[in-house]
Formats: C-alpha cells, sequence, structure tokens
C-alpha cells in the first residue's frame, strides 16, 4: 500500500501527520512525500523522519510546480497496489489504515473506501464529527454518480484508499480547479464506494489550508498554482465538460453510456445558475472587480 503525501512549506503540522502515519497498527506500507520547493523547515523535518523510518520515501524538487502537479507526481512515484493521498495538516485516526486495507481486501467490487471524519482546529481540539455520508453501494453505475452530482460531503475521499489499477485507468487530466470532483465521478463509473465503519481521519480546519487559500485567485496562483495562468476561470463549465468525457470513456456499456451522459446534461441545466455565475465572476475578475474565484 502506498500513501502518497505532496507537501509545500508544511512544518507547522507535518511531524504530526507522519507521526499519526507511522504509528498505525497496519505496518506494510510505503510512505511517499513529494515536496514541491517548500522553502521553510519541511525539508528537515522529512529528512530526519526518512532516516529514522525506512517505510518514508522523501523527494524534494526544487520548484513550486503546484498543488495539482504534486498530488499526480506523488501517484506516479508510488508502488502500492493499494494508494491513497495524505494531507500535511491531518491526521490519522487509530486503526485507520487496517480498516481502509481490511476493507477493499474483502470485497473486489468496491474501488474506492473513504474515510470517517471529525473536525479538529488548528490545535488539534475535535470540533465536530462529520455525518454526510459517501456509502455508494447500488450496482447501478448511474446511481452511483447520481448520488456523487446531488449528495452533500466534505472531499476528503483521496485520504481513503483505492485501488490502483481503477485510478490509472481514468483520465488523469489533473491540471484544473476540482479535479477531485471529477476523478470521485469517474471512480463511482467503476466500482462500488464505501466508508469506514471504526475508525477516522482528523481533518484539520484552519486559515492556512489550501481549498481556502486558492479562493483568493492572486494568492492561489502564486502558493497553490503557480502553473496557472490567466483570470478566466470558469470551473463549472470545465466540470461539465470533464464529466461528459468521463461518461464517453467509461467501461460501462451503450446503455450506461448514454444514460450517464443524459444525467451530465440535467445535471447541467439544473445547475445553470452556477454555469451563469461562472461567466459573470470571470468578467469580474477580468476588470479587476473582483480577486475570489467562482467556487
Amino acid at each position: 500500500m502506498s500513501t502518497g503525501l505532496p507537501v509545500f512549506n508544511a512544518q507547522r503540522y507535518l511531524a504530526a501527520a507522519l507521526d499519526s502515519h507511522l504509528s498505525q497498527s497496519y505496518e506494510d506500507f510505503e510512505l511517499m512525500v513529494s515536496d514541491n520547493g517548500s522553502t521553510d523547515g519541511t525539508q528537515d523535518i522529512c529528512e530526519d523522519y526518512a532516516r529514522r523510518d525506512a517505510r518514508i520515501r522523501y523527494l524534494r524538487y526544487d520548484q513550486n510546480k503546484g498543488l495539482s502537479w504534486n498530488h499526480s507526481n506523488a501517484l506516479a512515484q508510488s508502488r502500492g497496489h493499494y494508494f491513497r493521498w495524505g494531507a500535511a495538516d491531518d491526521l490519522l485516526g487509530d486503526g485507520l489504515l487496517s480498516e481502509l486495507v481490511e476493507i477493499l481486501d474483502g470485497d473486489a467490487g468496491i474501488v474506492l473506501c473513504s474515510p470517517r471524519v471529525s473536525n479538529i482546529d488548528a490545535d488539534g481540539i475535535v470540533t465536530g464529527t462529520v455525518v454526510r455520508s459517501l456509502d455508494l453501494q447500488s450496482a447501478d453505475p448511474i446511481d452511483r454518480i447520481n448520488a456523487v452530482l446531488t449528495r452533500t460531503y466534505q472531499m476528503v475521499y483521496p485520504q481513503g484508499l483505492m485501488r490502483r489499477e481503477s485510478l490509472m485507468s481514468t483520465s488523469r487530466r489533473w491540471t484544473y480547479f476540482g479535479w477531485d470532483f471529477i476523478l470521485l465521478f469517474e471512480l463511482a463509473l467503476r466500482g462500488r464506494i464505501t466508508e469506514t465503519e471504526r475508525s477516522i481521519l482528523l481533518r484539520r480546519l484552519h486559515q492556512g489550508q489550501a481549498s481556502r487559500v486558492q479562493r483568493d485567485v492572486s494568492q492561489g496562483m502564486k502558493t497553490i498554482e503557480p502553473t496557472f495562468h490567466g483570470r478566466l476561470l470558469l470551473p463549472h463549465w470545465r466540470w461539465t465538460l470533464e464529466r461528459l468525457r468521463a461518461a464517453i470513456d467509461a467501461p460501462v456499456s451503450s446503455v450506461d453510456r448514454r444514460r450517464a451522459l443524459s444525467l451530465t446534461l440535467r445535471h447541467a441545466w439544473w445547475t445553470r445558475k452556477e454555469l451563469v455565475g461562472d461567466v459573470s465572476a470571470s468578467f469580474r475578475l477580468l476588470t479587476g472587480r473582483s480577486n475570489q474565484a467562482p467556487f
């Protein structure tokens, strides 16, 4: 099993995140840390941990190529037949890796097991348990993608466990804001999705996390995605296009492919306000009237 941990200037919480991995009861894993040109103490922390534990592989890059590239690189450099991404500010609850592996080992039809979540604050204090579910057990792929499109859930599934072969069969066009929404859509077309019952992920909510920083376009492009250029952002249009592509390329029957395309087009109509909002928000960005991303 492989965990890919993309990091950039992560020194504040990194040691705690690494400790939560290394203290897991399940020990047969590699923890591949991909450092995207950090300028703080991240490198020293990673090198120290790598010296002390052979399960850690530390890859250092001199240039910040962006969060999306770093996620892709973490997968590309991994070697396990199961894969998950980690986050440098979150913590694994006791037994999480063991339960994730147990669930995928026990059912070949499950392509993803997502963790249940409790939120913690900047100081590690639990602030609440998230009850929104990502348990998609229907045998019908259209039922599963409909749930992906209509349910509410925290986007923590990348810290669950996925089958590498399923991941590698997706488009892997991870070069735009919100690509993780599309990956979840693609995985749901490939198999069932479930979640842990016993163990949890402790998700840290704080002002410096990437999901908050990137909403400010200038700051997001500076630190989160420095390879992105321009201020014409149409995320909902892009997500619709990528879902249509995913439906066309899905390993499903021709009947289900047509059903997936129809559902995606209906969803675009249901969310037409967001599509219109993209255009107006991008106009405000281009004219300098706003600096907030339309998502």
